[in-house]
């Protein structure tokens, strides 16, 4: 009993209430989960269920004696309807959207446990379903007011305990509770695998103490939880992850001129709370793909940027060091036709840090084509994904309106446009004038896409009649 509870405590970690592992990887990682009550939790980079439930009071807390959780915040907070369903409580929010906030961000999915057995929090008890969380709440008095606020298990224990001595604290309403939320969600990173971490230039939860600055994880938190369980699509297709060509996130048709853009909030050190595109690369063994559609035969444009902000950082006590997030692993970039196998292009040729691209790749049909994403470093790598999608179809150049002929309606166009703008030039010139119109009259009757093979019909008696008549138009103009 002694050396078990010895060996719990070595495990915790505490956070600060006044604000005042792997140093190259930036953020200080402890471990990550084995097992749950889900099941296996894997490897680095794969994605977990985490269960969590709240204690009744009374339950015994290690070294805590009794839990008064449930009675502190139904005081402080709020009693609400009351009864046994917690969920109807109005601090309950302030568990579950702190719970989510992780969960939206990485490979974390937690789950909400109405059940707890009672047995002892804080011990070797493992989570199991319909029984009691992987992730247990409970509360007592830890060092009287202000200092210590809370602290936290590592895994395979994550059990949180919060001080019910701090009354001002928690209840503060403040941006939502911020202060509250903060620290169930700080006191979760521990209970995941991030220990404390200490930045001179950037601020972040994980830090030792948590002023009120910023709301939930940042930056270097973000990497922390990617690192250890991957980003939020690796728990997509049934926690299969988007690893290969059947499992490809999907993003959908990319209509001709458009854009598609992917991984954009991984820019900055300070991070919103409604930010939540990152994508990341975990390791060498990960890679990502993404499929999407075109409607006929196209030309891509591919950009592949890593990201992420430098800034100052070292373990809790210990000395720092500047680490550059954008230059941690040479990421690769490939693209696959509708097969998911057929390889297209690929674009590899520039070292860490730095950009690939792809331009003007044909796509030969309308169809679902791959994108592959990888890397060749064991570090975590944020990254960017752009897809640019053109028309491979060469109209006519009197086809003004592009519905694959040369009628009427191109000429209604000319008419529109002329003397006022281009939207019936055909030569390039910048205007609409008759020479415009001469085109149109050659290209008369044409239809399809533009070839050399295709030849151009003479003026039809209709177009001859228009000509005379335009002419005079014009004259009259």
């Amino acid at each position: 009993m002694g050396q078990r509870f010895s060996t719990a405590i070595f495990a915790l970690a505490c956070a600060a209430l006044l604000a005042n592992a792997l140093p190259a990887a930036a953020y200080e990682a402890t471990g990550r989960w084995v097992s749950t009550a889900s099941g296996s939790a894997g490897v680095a980079g794969d994605p977990v269920t985490l269960t969590w439930s709240i204690v009744a009071d009374g339950t015994n807390l290690t070294g805590q004696g009794p839990s008064d959780l449930v009675s502190f915040l139904d005081t402080n907070l709020g009693l609400g309807p009351g009864g046994s369903d917690l969920t109807q409580r109005p601090w309950f929010p302030h568990f579950s959207t702190a719970f989510d906030r992780w969960s939206e961000l990485s490979g974390i999915t937690y789950v909400y446990e109405p059940n707890d057995d009672g047995v002892t929090q804080g011990d070797t008890f493992t989570g199991i379903l319909g029984v009691r969380g992987d992730v247990r709440l409970g509360g007592a008095s830890i060092d009287g007011v202000a200092g210590t606020v809370a602290f936290n298990y590592f895994p395979d224990i994550g059990d949180m305990v919060l001080d019910t001595d701090d009354v001002d604290y928690f209840s503060n309403s403040s941006f939502n509770f911020r202060r509250f939320r903060n620290t169930v969600m700080h006191e979760a990173g521990h209970g995941f695998g991030l220990a404390h971490m200490e930045s001179s230039t950037s601020r972040f939860l994980l830090e030792p103490s948590i002023p009120p600055l910023f709301d939930g994880p940042q930056f270097d938190d973000i990497r922390g939880v990617q690192a250890l369980y991957g980003d939020f699509y690796e728990k997509s297709n049934s926690s299969l992850g988007n690893d290969s060509a059947a499992l490809a996130t999907g993003l959908g048709a990319i209509a001709a001129g458009s854009t598609v853009s992917l991984g954009l909030d991984a820019v900055d050190t300070v991070v919103g709370w409604t930010d939540i595109d990152f994508l990341s690369i975990d390791s060498n063994a990960d890679t990502d793909f993404f499929s999407f559609t075109v409607d006929g035969p196209s030309l891509l444009e591919v950009a592949l940027t890593p990201l992420g902000p430098t800034y100052s950082q070292g373990p809790e006590g210990g000395s720092q060091s500047s680490i550059d997030t954008s230059a941690l692993s040479d990421l690769a970039l490939a693209v696959f036709d509708t097969d998911g196998i057929s390889l297209l292009g690929t674009a590899d040729l520039v070292g860490v840090g730095l950009a690939e691209s792809l331009t003007a790749l044909s796509l030969p049909g309308a169809g679902e084509y791959y994108v592959r994403v990888a890397g060749a470093d064991a570090a975590i790598q944020f990254y960017q994904l752009d897809l640019s999608v053109e028309s491979a179809v060469t109209y006519f150049e009197a086809d003004f309106n592009e519905d694959g002929d040369v009628d009427a309606d191109d000429l209604s166009a000319w008419q529109a446009s002329f003397g006022v703008d281009a939207g019936g030039d055909t030569d390039g010139d910048g205007d609409s004038d008759g020479v415009d119109f001469l085109t149109w009259q050659s290209q008369l009757g044409s239809s399809g896409p533009f070839s050399p093979a295709i030849s151009v019909p003479e003026p039809s008696a209709f177009g001859l009649a228009l000509l005379a008549g335009l002419t005079l138009l014009v004259r009259r103009v």
